[in-house]
């Protein structure tokens, strides 16, 4: 007859377990017997654990994210305005189009994978998830900002055009189309993405701004960058520091703004506050056609302008009623889908405000006259409606800061409607670079 084992588990007993797991643990740790080394690699089992627990979690954990509905992960603009940091921010771990790895990244553990391959795998919540938090222990860092999903959803739409990106397309989109034949780029025995891309800080921010400061990105992709040409020195340079610091967040400038030191930034911002900015407006277009780089740059090559002078440009304005709106009216809804409506109320609240809601004019301090008073106040005209759209709603979320008077913002913006700051928007796009 067989005896049991009688076994009473009790506090004490579970405590000591626990202990004694705890102790066998840091024992393995202070022999130094475990294999760390990057060049053994992971056993497969290990290897294939590893990965589908990190498949897991990212699949567990982005269950709750969705594209937004005012976000189109095949618009070119959003495409172009993700191309840059890539090159500098992915690219140097996982290549490029045209660009191998480099073998130093190839002897990581686990080596950063090449993405044409990876992106049809993943769900756009789920790279969402990558991009923004990063994976533990693997090299792949989180977003430099937890504050701008924006951006983040524009480097999931580079990612979904990616896998069928040309050399020659990565180099016009990525690299500011600069870089010669990427042919002659493809070596190994570089660091992808960053052989030469960043030894020079004017290069580094002509690729997404243009040397002249205008934006680049033509056809569907125009007006993918904000307009910095003929910006304050001051605001500029205020501006630089603020991402540089920490102060005012973005993914794709707070890295740049921090590689420089000082007085590369200082230069910078006096570059981009001497370049020209274009002449007086002309009416919309009535056939549909697309507003392109060109039309904003004369349609004339890069060393005319520079020889000769940039001649007299000329912007497309969105037509708008003449017909006054009341303040009153500006202070309430719209019926849905009229333009001229919408720019009417953007014209009112831009040039009059809204009083009864604590809305101020814009142009009261980012019109001309404004801007004598205060050089740290930027002008609005020309720049794109998603830009400033995107950054008073940063601000009415509180998130938004920048120069020492950025603070002023954060009063007007939460007090504003979702339709006032897209009325309000469309009208500064509507109008000439630096009104």
């Amino acid at each position: 007859m067989k005896k049991r084992i009688a076994f009473t588990l009790t506090w004490k007993r579970i405590a000591g377990l626990l202990a004694a797991g705890v102790a066998a643990a840091l024992a393995v740790s202070l022999s130094g017997l475990v294999s760390i080394a990057a060049s053994s690699g992971h056993f497969a089992p290990v290897g294939w654990f590893l990965h589908w627990t990190m498949q897991n979690a990212v699949a567990r954990q982005s269950l709750g994210i969705s594209v937004p509905v005012d976000i189109d992960l095949s618009d070119p603009a959003l495409v172009q305005r993700a191309a840059g940091h890539f090159a500098t921010g992915c690219a140097p771990c996982h290549g490029a189009p045209g660009i191998e790895q480099s073998p130093v990244v190839l002897s990581m553990t686990p080596h950063p994978p090449r993405l044409e391959g990876q992106i049809g795998e993943w769900a756009d919540r789920e790279l969402f998830w990558i991009l923004k938090h990063g994976i533990k222990y693997s090299g792949m860092p989180a977003w430099p900002t937890q504050e701008r999903d924006d951006e983040v959803w524009a480097q999931v739409a580079f990612l979904r055009a990616y896998p069928t990106m040309s050399p020659q397309t990565y180099a016009d989109l990525a690299l500011g189309g600069e870089r010669g034949t990427v042919d002659e780029e493809v070596d190994g025995g570089k660091t992808a993405g960053l052989d030469g891309i960043t030894a020079d800080a004017l290069t580094d921010c002509a690729r997404c701004h243009g040397r002249d400061g205008l934006g680049r990105g033509e056809g569907a992709s125009a007006g993918a960058f904000p307009v910095i040409a003929g910006q304050s020195e001051a605001y500029l340079k205020a501006t630089l520091q603020a991402y540089d610091l920490g102060f005012r967040h973005s993914g794709f400038m707070q890295p740049p703004a921090s590689r420089y030191p000082d007085e590369v930034l200082d230069a910078l911002a006096v570059w981009y506050s001497e370049q020209p900015l274009p002449g007086p407006a002309m009416p919309a277009q009535s056939d549909g056609a697309q507003t392109t780089a060109a039309d904003r740059r004369g349609d004339i090559a890069p060393e005319t302008a520079m020889d000769d002078g940039i001649p007299p440009q000329i912007f497309p304005t969105a037509n708008r009623s003449d017909a006054a709106f009341s303040i009153e009216a500006a202070a309430g809804g719209l019926p849905e889908g009229d333009e001229a409506a919408l720019l009417d109320l953007g014209r009112t609240i831009a040039e009059q405000g809204i009083p009864s809601r604590k809305i101020p004019a814009c142009d009261s301090c980012h019109a001309k006259e404004g801007r004598a008073k205060n050089d740290l106040y930027p002008y609005l005209g020309g720049q794109p409606a998603w830009y400033v759209d995107t950054h008073l709603h940063l601000w009415k979320e509180g998130t938004r800061s920048g120069t020492r008077f950025a603070h002023l913002m954060d009063k007007i913006a939460i007090q504003m409607t979702d339709e006032q700051i897209e009325a309000v928007s469309a009208w500064y796009a509507s109008r000439p670079l630096g009104q």
